[in-house]
C-alpha cells in the first residue's frame, strides 16, 4: 500500500516498547537532565515525541545518519524532504528513445550522447522521458565541495526522469547515473522521498576507502519539468535534527536527543551553493509548508529554525512580521528559534527571534557536560557569553543547552560536539514535541496552541543564580512541572480565545521610540512621571465577533524589583479594547553605576500571563575632575557571569583607550574579547585576554573612528565558567576634535605628493602632547548599487594590480533596507572558483582579503547575493560597496606644525597642522580614489587619541 495513504495512522502510532537500562543511562554530550528530561522520560517513556512532527529549517537533514533513522518503535525518522532554495533544482528537458534502445541527449556542441534507459522504462507501455544534469559545481562554497569523493569538484550526473502521459508527480520515477557510466540500466528506481523513502549515494573509485560524504534524495515535479535533488551540504541541518529528536546516535543505546520519538521533516532554508545563507522566500515557504503539512496530515508540528542574524529593527523586520503573522494565523504551529551568538552585550537578539509568537531560545553551558567534555567544574548551568540578550524587547524567551554532541553527515571529520544557540533551539523544539506528545497520550484529539507551550515552558522555568531576564528569558523550563501546566491548559484551549498579548511601552531604542520592553540606555531615565506599558489581547483566528466582544480578563499585577512599583493592584482587559498599567522607577534607588533589571507580572488563573519588562542602565560617567578616565580596580569576574561595565562617551570625545590588568602580584586569566556600541552591535577581539603564567599581564583597545556617541558596554569574563579572576579596568577618552572631521580633497598632481592642511583643538581642559603621522593605504572603488525586483545579487568587477596585497570591504545598507532580508553571502570569484566566502550578520559587513596570487594582476568578481524575507518584483533595495585596494607600501604621510610632528594641543586652542605625502601617488585603478587616515598618537601611552580618515572623492 502507498506510503502516502498511511503517513497520519504511521504518525500517530503510539505503541509502546519496553525502555531498556541502557537507554535510561543518558549521556551527558547531549544532556538531558539539565531540563529535567531524563526524570520525565522515566516517569512517561511513551510520550517521548510519539504522534508529533519536527521541521527542521536548516541546511537540510541526511535522513541515513545514524540517530535519524529510525523512531524507537521502528518507524522511519525521517518522513519528508524538501528544499526550498533552488539548491538542488535540475531542469529538465524532453528526449526521445533512439533505436537501440536509448535516450539520446546533445552536449554543447550539439554532438549526440546515448544513455542506457532502465528496464522498466524498455516496456510496451508509452512513456516520456525528461533529461537534465546535475552538477558538482553546485557545491563548490558548501562545506562538502567532492560530492563523490574522487579529487574533482566539476562532476556532471545524468538525471532522467519517466512516466505515463496520465502520471502525477507521485507516479513518476526518477534514475540518477550515479557512476557517470551513460547508463541508467544499472541504477535504481527513485520516487517522491516521501512515498517511500529512497535514496541514493554516489560511487566512489575506492569504496572500501572512502566515505559517502552525503545521502541524497528527490522530489520529481513535472508541469515545471523540474528534479529538485535533497541533501544537507551545510551539515548544520542535521545536527540540529539530531538534538531535537535523534534516536541511539552514532548507534549508541541511550545517546538520544530531546523527543526520540518524534519524527523528521527536513525543510531546506540554507543554501551551499551561496555558502549556506537563507534565500529569498525560503524561510516563509518552508513555513508554510509545515503548515499545509500539519493541516493535510492532521498531525502537529513543532518547527525548529535555527538560522537568524541581527536585528536593526528588533520585532520589526520582513521576517519577524511574517513569523508573527504565520504563527497568529496557525495557532497549533509551533516554532522555536535560537536566540544570536551576539552576546552578552544587551540589546543583541536577532531575527525572527524578535518576533512575540516565537519561542527564542538562550544557550547553556549544562554542568554535566561541561564537566565530561570539558572538564568544568560546575554547580550548576550557566549562560554561554556568545549567547545574545534582550533589552528593548523581552526576550530571550528560555534558555537551555547550547553545547551538544549530535548527528553530523559523514563529511564532518572535526568533531560533533558543538555550540550555539543553534544547538540550544533543537533542545527546546525537543521540549515542545514532549509537552504536546504528553497532552495527545491522553487524548488524541486534543490540539495543543503555540502559546500554551510557550505557557508551560515558561511556567515551569527556574531562574539562573547571578544573571538576569534578559539573559536567560523565564529561566530553565523543568519538564516535570511543564507537563502538569500543558496538561492543565489543553483542557481550557476552547473556552479561552486569547492566544497571546500586544505590549508597547515608550522605548527611545525601540521602533519609531516605542518597543514591547522599556529600555533605557543613556544618562537619563524617566523618574517623574510613570513609564505606562499597553496591553492588548490577541484573539485566535476562529474566535468571532461575539466572542471577541464578550471577552473580559482579570490580571493580578507583581512587581519583582523593589525600584519598580505599581499603584494598580489589578488590571482587566474587556473586548479589544487595550489596557495601561503605569510603572514607577524610584530614582533613589538607581544611582549606582550598572544594569538594572526588573518586571511586572501580569497573573492570571494562577500563573504569569505575560511580563512586562524594564531596563534601566546607569552608566559610568567621567569629566575633567577624573581626567575624562574610568579607573575600576579591585574588579572579580566569576566564570562566565558577565561583569557589564557602561560608558558614558562625553561630548567631544574622538577616541577611547580601554586597559584590561591584573592587579600587582595576583594571576588572572580574565577576557576582554567584546564591546558593544550603544545599538548593541559587537566588537570582538579573539584571544584578547590576560593571562600572567605567561607574561600577558596588559590588554589595550582602542576605540576611535567607530566611536559614537551613547553608552558603550565593555563586558569581562572568565576564560572559563568555573574560575574567578581579579582584574583592573580603566577608560581613558581623549578629547581631540579635527576641522575638517573627514578629509575629502587635497591638492595633488601627478607631479606633486598630495597635501593639505587640517584644524586640530583639544576640547577637554588638559592638555595633550601627540605625534602626528598618515598613511595613505590605497585606492576606493564605490558603488551605489541596488537589489532590484527580483534580482537578488548585485555584482562588482575588480582588477587588483600586482602593487596591491589585499581587498577591504566595507559594505552597508540602510536599517530598513537590512529589515527586508533574511541573510546575505559575500563571495570574491577568481576565473569563476571562489577565493573567498562570508556573509554579513548586521547591516554592514567588513573584511580584509589578502591578494590570492600576490605580485601579479588578478581579475576578481565581487557577488553579492541577498535572500529576501519576501520577493517583491517592484524591490529597490539599495546597497552602497566601497572596495579598498590596499597597497602592498603604503604611502606615509607627514603631519606638522612648522615642520614638527610632535605637538602640544592645549586645551581650546585650535591648531593648524599641514600634511603631506612622502612620494607621489601610484595611478589609481580606474574609478578609484586616494583612501587613508590621519593619526595622532599620545606621547607617553603611546594611544591613539585622534584617527581622521581620508575619502578623497574631489
Amino acid at each position: 500500500m502507498n506510503k502516502q495513504a498511511l503517513i497520519t495512522a504511521l504518525l500517530l502510532t503510539a505503541t509502546a516498547l519496553p525502555v531498556t537500562a541502557a537507554e535510561n543511562d543518558f549521556w551527558t554530550q547531549l544532556p538531558l537532565n539539565t531540563c529535567a528530561v531524563d526524570q520525565f522520560l522515566q516517569q512517561y517513556p511513551q510520550h517521548d515525541g510519539r504522534g508529533v512532527v519536527i521541521a527542521i529549517l536548516d541546511t537540510g537533514v541526511d535522513p541515513s545518519i545514524p540517530g535519524l533513522t529510525q523512531t524507537p518503535d521502528g518507524q522511519t525518522k525521517v518522513i519528508d524532504v524538501q528544499d526550498f532554495t533552488g539548491e538542488g533544482d535540475v531542469d529538465l528537458h524532453r528526449v526521445n528513445v533512439d533505436e537501440q534502445g536509448a535516450v539520446v541527449n546533445y552536449d554543447d556542441d550539439g554532438a549526440p550522447i546515448q544513455f542506457a534507459i532502465p528496464k522498466l522504462a524498455t516496456s510496451s507501455e508509452k512513456r516520456n522521458f525528461l533529461f537534465g544534469w546535475f552538477d558538482e559545481s553546485k557545491f563548490v562554497n558548501s562545506d562538502a565541495p567532492d560530492i563523490n569523493d574522487n579529487g574533482k569538484t566539476d562532476d556532471r550526473f545524468a538525471v532522467l526522469v519517466t512516466a505515463l502521459d496520465q502520471d502525477g508527480d507521485d507516479q513518476a520515477l526518477c534514475y540518477i547515473d550515479t557512476n557517470m557510466d551513460r547508463s541508467f540500466a544499472d541504477e535504481k528506481p527513485l520516487r517522491n522521498y516521501k512515498l517511500d523513502y529512497d535514496t541514493f549515494t554516489l560511487a566512489r573509485r575506492k569504496p572500501e576507502s572512502q566515505i559517502e560524504p552525503m545521502t541524497f534524495s528527490v522530489n520529481i515535479f513535472l508541469r515545471q519539468q523540474k528534479v529538485t535533488v535533497c541533501f544537507d551540504d551545510g551539515a548544520h541541518g542535521t545536527h540540529v535534527a539530531g538534538i531535537a529528536a535523534g534516536y541511539r546516535i552514532n548507534n549508541q543505546d541511550g545517546l538520544n536527543g530531546v523527543a526520540p520519538g518524534a519524527k523528521v521533516i527536513g525543510l531546506k532554508i540554507g543554501n551551499g551553493e551561496f555558502g549556506g545563507i537563507s534565500t529569498t522566500d525560503a524561510k516563509k515557504e518552508a513555513m508554510e509548508y509545515a503548515a499545509r503539512f500539519a493541516q493535510e496530515n492532521n498531525v502537529p508540528v513543532i518547527c525548529n529554525l535555527s538560522f537568524g542574524v541581527d536585528s536593526t529593527i528588533e520585532g520589526n523586520s520582513d521576517i519577524d512580521k511574517f513569523m508573527e503573522e504565520h504563527l497568529r494565523k496557525h495557532p497549533y504551529l509551533v516554532l522555536c528559534s535560537s536566540a544570536g551568538n551576539d552576546g552578552p552585550g544587551l540589546s543583541s537578539v536577532g531575527t525572527p527571534a524578535a518576533a512575540d509568537q516565537v519561542i527564542s531560545v538562550a544557550a547553556l553551558q549544562a554542568a554535566s557536560a561541561g564537566r565530561d567534555v570539558r572538564g568544568f567544574e560546575m554547580d550548576g548551568p550557566v549562560v554561554t557569553p556568545f549567547s545574545s540578550r534582550g533589552g528593548e524587547i523581552a526576550k530571550p524567551d528560555i534558555a537551555t543547552p547550547g553545547w551538544c554532541t549530535s548527528t553530523v553527515p559523514r563529511f564532518v571529520t572535526d568533531g560533533d560536539y558543538w555550540p550555539g544557540t543553534s544547538m540550544a533551539s533543537p533542545h527546546a523544539t525537543g521540549l515542545c514535541a514532549l509537552l504536546v506528545s504528553h497532552v495527545l497520550a491522553d487524548n488524541p484529539k486534543v490540539k495543543v496552541r503555540n502559546r500554551d507551550i510557550k505557557q508551560a515552558l515558561a511556567s515551569s522555568a527556574k531562574p539562573i543564580p547571578d544573571f538576569t531576564n534578559l539573559d536567560y528569558g523565564f529561566g530553565i523550563p523543568q519538564m516535570p512541572e511543564a507537563a502538569k501546566v500543558i496538561s492543565e491548559l489543553a483542557g481550557k484551549t476552547e473556552s479561552d480565545p486569547v492566544i497571546g498579548y500586544e505590549i508597547s511601552t515608550a522605548c527611545p531604542h525601540g521602533y519609531k521610540g516605542r518597543s514591547q520592553a522599556a529600555y533605557w540606555r543613556s544618562t537619563y531615565f524617566p523618574s517623574d512621571e510613570p513609564q505606562t506599558f499597553t496591553i492588548t489581547p490577541v484573539f485566535a483566528p476562529t474566535a468571532d465577533a461575539k466572542v471577541r466582544t464578550g471577552f473580559t480578563r482579570k490580571f493580578a499585577l507583581r512587581s519583582n524589583a523593589p525600584w519598580c512599583s505599581i499603584n494598580q493592584e489589578s488590571v482587566y482587559l474587556r473586548s479589544e479594547q487595550e489596557a495601561q498599567v503605569y510603572v514607577t522607577y524610584d530614582k533613589s534607588q538607581l544611582t549606582e553605576p550598572g544594569l538594572y533589571t526588573g518586571s511586572v507580572d501580569l497573573i492570571y488563573d494562577g500563573m504569569i500571563a505575560t511580563r512586562l519588562m524594564s531596563t534601566i542602565i546607569v552608566p559610568h560617567q567621567v569629566n575633567a575632575q577624573s581626567n575624562y578616565t574610568l579607573q575600576l580596580t579591585d574588579q572579580k569576574v566569576e566564570g562566565w557571569h558577565p561583569q557589564r561595565h557602561y560608558l558614558a562617551v562625553p561630548p567631544g570625545a574622538g577616541a577611547c583607550r580601554l586597559k584590561l590588568t591584573a592587579p600587582q602580584g595576583e594571576k588572572s586569566e580574565a577576557v576582554m574579547q567584546r564591546v558593544f556600541d550603544p545599538h548593541g552591535y559587537q566588537f570582538r577581539k579573539r584571544g584578547n585576554r590576560l593571562n600572567t603564567e605567561s607574561g600577558k599581564k596588559e590588554i589595550t583597545w582602542t576605540l576611535d573612528d567607530e566611536l559614537i556617541p551613547g553608552v558603550w558596554e565593555v563586558t569581562i569574563e572568565s576564560a572559563r565558567p568555573d574560575r574567578e579572576w581579579p582584574y583592573n579596568l580603566e577608560a581613558r577618552f581623549f578629547g581631540l576634535h579635527a576641522e575638517p572631521a573627514e578629509i575629502n580633497s587635497w591638492k595633488a598632481s601627478s607631479s606633486k605628493a598630495p597635501s593639505g592642511k587640517l584644524t586640530v583643538t583639544n576640547v577637554f581642559p588638559m592638555p595633550l602632547l601627540a605625534k602626528a603621522s598618515g598613511r595613505v593605504e590605497g585606492f576606493r572603488k564605490v558603488k551605489k548599487d541596488h537589489f532590484e525586483g527580483l534580482n537578488d545579487e548585485v555584482t562588482l568587477p575588480i582588477k587588483l594590480g600586482a602593487d596591491y596585497s589585499a581587498l577591504r570591504l566595507h559594505l552597508e545598507m540602510t536599517e530598513k533596507a537590512w529589515a527586508e532580508t533574511t541573510d546575505i553571502a559575500v563571495i570574491i570569484n577568481q576565473d569563476g572558483e571562489p577565493v573567498y566566502s562570508s556573509a554579513f550578520s548586521n547591516n554592514t559587513f567588513d573584511a580584509t582579503i589578502g591578494h590570492p596570487a600576490p605580485g601579479e594582476d588578478v581579475s576578481l568578481e565581487l557577488v553579492i547575493h541577498a535572500g529576501f524575507a519576501i520577493s517583491d518584483d517592484e524591490r529597490e533595495t539599495p546597497i552602497t560597496i566601497h572596495a579598498d585596494h590596499m597597497l602592498a607600501n603604503p604611502i606615509d604621510i607627514n603631519v606638522t606644525r612648522d615642520k614638527v610632528s610632535s605637538v602640544n594641543l592645549v586645551p581650546g586652542v585650535p591648531i593648524e597642522m599641514q600634511y603631506k605625502a612622502e612620494e607621489t601617488l601610484p595611478k589609481k585603478p580606474d574609478g578609484t580614489h586616494p583612501v587613508g587616515y590621519l593619526r595622532f598618537i599620545e606621547s607617553g601611552s603611546n594611544e591613539t587619541a585622534l584617527k581622521v580618515l581620508l575619502d578623497i572623492t574631489d
